[in-house]
C-alpha cells in the first residue's frame, strides 16, 4: 500500500513539472537529442492531422499551417528571453556597483 502511495504522489510531481516546464527534450541513441512539443502545441498538431485524416484541408496546407506555428512559437519563446536579458539593461549587481561608485564620488 504504501509503495502505491509513493507511485502516485510521484506521478503527481512528474506531472506537475511537465505541466510547468518550457520545452521537452528526448534523447534518442542514433539521433541525438530531439525537442517535443510543449501539450498544447501536441493537441493543435493533432487537430491538424486530424482535419487531414478526414480530409478537410489538404496535407501541404497542413504542413505550412504546423510550419508557421512552429515559427511564431520559436519568435515569441526568443523574444520573451531576449526582454528578461536585454544587453545594455543593469541587473542587479550591475545597479549596486553603479551605486557605489557614485557614493564613493560623492
Amino acid at each position: 500500500m504504501a509503495d502505491e502511495q509513493s507511485f502516485w504522489e510521484s506521478h503527481r510531481t512528474m506531472a506537475r513539472l511537465a505541466r510547468d516546464a518550457e520545452r521537452f527534450a528526448v534523447h534518442l541513441p542514433l539521433v541525438g537529442r530531439v525537442g517535443i512539443p510543449r501539450p498544447d502545441q501536441l493537441a493543435y498538431f493533432a487537430g491538424l492531422a486530424a482535419l487531414v485524416a478526414l480530409d478537410l484541408i489538404e496535407w501541404p496546407v497542413a504542413v505550412a499551417i504546423a510550419a508557421g506555428q512552429v515559427v511564431v512559437t520559436e519568435h515569441n519563446h526568443r523574444g520573451a528571453a531576449a526582454a528578461t536579458h536585454r544587453p545594455g539593461t543593469p541587473t542587479a549587481a550591475g545597479a549596486g556597483a553603479a551605486t557605489t561608485s557614485a557614493e564613493a564620488t560623492t
